[in-house]
């Protein structure tokens, strides 16, 4: 029994020295771990808590691990300043070439940000995201690129001044008329159109930006231009420029004082372009006709029906050939005036009459054709002429002006005045026709338009009255005295 007793001791020491062995083996691995969890944490806090940007960073190919920010900003800039300098943009017209450099354009960088952006990788909340972080970094390095901005406006100035210097405005071909020149294949001289061109500043701009963007610094670009074609085109007038009528009037009867005032009035319009709806005034053209213009006293129809002496006479003629000329020319005439009663050098119903400044009778003239006409006058062999050139009717037509007299009035018998005052006669036996007495005619005028001999179309122009005019007659109211009786002289010459 004692000996069971020992036996239970010695086992109870046996189970007590093994647990305390097991105890101490297992405080002693907690020890360790707690020491290595405490040099992880002790490690992990030098590896996370510090001011340096972390390893495998890059911003534009420059690594910046292991720096400060300001190390890596100051890095930056140094590269961003040799960056600036090799900026040298040329821009090229043919043999002209304009280089801008980083001043002209003023560059900015956000590399600065960027470094932020760099400094914060692996800084984010939470200590085991941060951790899972950084050691991605070592097999996925992080790459920052930098944007590049310029001062738009700076550069958009510059290329507007290159513009003002290389833009063109297009030239519309003309057309010169030399009425007095002696070729008539000189008489119109046309110059030929030019197109102008507009830089294309815009498109210049995104090709800048375009190569800036993509880290090109030192390039060429070649300037282009948007075409501005022409309103108008030499070939625009061609055809446009053919005789369409020359009308002339005789001046064989008429003397030098007339003859003058017909043909200075009609060397008024020698040059005159007609526009397309304009309308040509016989008064604006000429003026009133003066002395101090050079206009001279000849007959002039007043408003008794008479003709009397006036500054100016004559010039009837030249509304009356212009009006024919234009006519023919197919022109519109929107305002005329016939004379009082038919006149010598036209044929009834074609006379027209102008008179200035009171009462107001003009003579106005409608380019209704889709192209300019064009005026010549001139004097030659006793007749004073109106040319006129333009776009000639379609399909060869040509213009016939026909009259049809059809009807006459016999003039009431004339009135006979006494002239008391002796104005004109002065005995009984004596008369003054002072108003001769006319017919009346009615008149119709027609435009006929021609193909060959074939009349295509016809035109009323004017239905015209001349009314017919009583003569006015001026007779003495004196006796004749007897002629004296020469009996009873004497010849005392001795």
């Amino acid at each position: 029994m004692e000996n069971n007793s020992r036996e239970r001791k010695r086992k109870g020491r046996k189970k007590t020295g093994q647990r305390k062995r097991k105890l101490g083996r297992t405080l002693l691995v907690i020890g360790a771990a707690a020491m290595l969890l405490i040099a992880a944490v002790l490690a992990c806090q030098k590896y996370l808590y510090h001011d340096l940007i972390y390893h495998n960073i890059y911003i534009d190919d420059l690594s910046i691990g292991g720096l400060t920010r300001e190390q890596a900003v100051q890095q930056l800039n140094s590269a961003w300043q040799d960056r600036k300098n090799q900026i040298e943009i040329h821009l090229v017209y043919r043999d002209q070439e304009w280089v801008f450099h980083h001043e002209d354009i003023q560059p900015t960088s956000n590399y600065e940000q960027l470094v932020d952006k760099a400094y914060s990788t692996g800084r984010s909340r939470g200590f085991f995201t941060r951790i899972k972080k950084i050691f991605d970094l070592k097999n996925n390095p992080v790459r920052f690129a930098t944007e590049i901005n310029y001062e738009t406006n700076i550069l958009q100035r510059r290329l507007n001044e290159i513009a003002k210097q290389l833009n063109l405005e297009p030239a519309d071909a003309t057309l010169t008329f030399y009425p007095d020149a002696s070729d008539p294949d000189e008489m119109f001289v046309i110059t030929k159109e030019q197109a102008g061109r507009v830089l294309q500043t815009q498109l210049m701009l995104e090709e800048i930006e375009k190569n800036l963007k993509q880290r090109i610094f030192d390039f060429s670009v070649e300037l282009r231009f948007e075409e501005v074609s022409p309103q108008v085109y030499a070939e625009d007038f061609a055809g446009k420029t053919e005789k369409l009528i020359a009308f002339g009037t005789d001046l064989s009867r008429s003397a030098p004082d007339r003859t003058h005032n017909v043909v200075k009035a009609a060397l008024e319009f020698n040059g005159v372009v007609l526009q397309p709806g304009e309308i040509l005034s016989f008064n604006e053209q000429v003026g009133e006709r003066t002395a101090e213009k050079g206009y001279r006293s000849a007959p002039m129809i007043v408003a008794d029906k008479s003709l009397q002496d006036a500054i100016g006479g004559g010039v009837s003629q030249t509304s009356t050939t212009l009006y024919n000329a234009a006519i023919r020319a197919g022109l519109d005439v929107v305002e005329f005036q016939r004379h009082s009663f038919p006149i010598s050098y036209i044929e009834k119903g074609l006379d027209t009459t102008v008179n200035l400044p009171f009462p107001i009778i003009d003579l106005k003239i409608k380019n209704t054709k889709n192209s300019p006409v064009y005026f010549r006058t001139f004097y030659a062999g006793q007749k004073v002429y109106f040319e006129i050139y333009g776009e000639p009717l379609p399909n060869g037509r040509t213009i016939r002006i026909r009259t049809e007299e059809y009807e006459t009035i016999a003039p009431p018998p004339p009135e006979i005045r006494r002239d008391r005052e002796g104005k004109y006669v002065i005995y009984e036996d004596q008369k003054y026709i002072h108003v001769e007495s006319r017919n009346g005619y009615k008149v119709r005028v027609y435009r006929e338009y021609m193909e060959g001999d074939r009349v295509i179309d016809s035109e009323l122009l004017d239905d015209h009255y001349y009314r017919p005019i009583a003569g006015i007659i001026y007779v003495g109211v004196n006796k004749r005295p007897a002629p004296e009786s020469t009996e009873g002289t004497q010849d005392n010459a001795s």
